[in-house]
C-alpha cells in the first residue's frame, strides 16, 4: 500500500485543517477524500498555490476570531429576559432549554447554535441565571438570563 500526499480543503478530525499537506494511504485518498472533494492531490501547481491559500485561510480565521470576540462581548453584556409559563409558587411548566435560549437570541439577531449553550443544571424556577456559551476557538462567554413569568 502506497502513500499519497494531499492538501486538505476542510477540517477533517484526526487528520488536519484546511490547507494542511498530509500523507494518507492511496486507497483513503482515492475512495474517500477525493470523491467527497475534501482534498486535492499535492502536485507542483497545488503546492505553489498552497502558500497563497494558507494566507487566505489565515486571514479568514483572523476575521472569524474578531467576529467571535465581538459576539462574546455582546453576549457578556446582555441580560436576556426569558418569559415562561408558570404555575403556583413560581414553578415552571417544564424547564428552560438551550433551544429556547437560541430562539430568543435569534430574535435579537444574535446567531448562536443551541449546542454552543451550556446550562449547568435544569432551570425550573424564576430568577436570574448564568449560561455558558462556547463560541469555539477557545472563546467562551457568560450569558446572563432572567427567567420571568409571562
Amino acid at each position: 500500500m502506497g502513500k499519497t500526499d494531499v492538501i486538505l480543503k476542510q477540517k477533517i478530525d484526526n487528520l488536519g485543517n484546511p490547507g494542511d499537506l498530509v500523507s494518507v494511504s492511496a486507497g483513503y485518498a482515492r475512495n474517500y477524500l477525493l470523491p467527497k472533494n475534501l482534498c486535492v492531490l499535492a502536485g507542483k501547481e497545488e503546492l505553489a498555490a498552497l502558500e497563497v491559500r494558507k494566507e487566505q485561510i489565515r486571514k479568514k480565521a483572523l476575521k472569524e476570531q474578531e467576529h467571535l470576540a465581538t459576539l462574546a462581548r455582546t453576549l457578556s453584556d446582555l441580560l436576556l429576559r426569558v418569559p415562561v409559563k408558570t404555575g403556583e409558587n413560581g414553578k415552571l411548566f417544564g424547564s428552560v432549554t438551550t433551544m429556547h435560549l437560541a430562539d430568543l437570541l435569534a430574535q435579537k439577531e444574535i446567531r448562536v447554535d443551541k449546542k454552543q449553550l451550556h446550562i449547568e443544571s435544569p432551570i425550573r424556577e424564576l430568577g436570574e441565571y448564568v449560561v455558558s456559551v462556547n463560541l469555539g476557538h477557545s472563546l467562551h462567554a457568560s450569558l446572563k438570563i432572567e427567567v420571568v413569568s409571562e
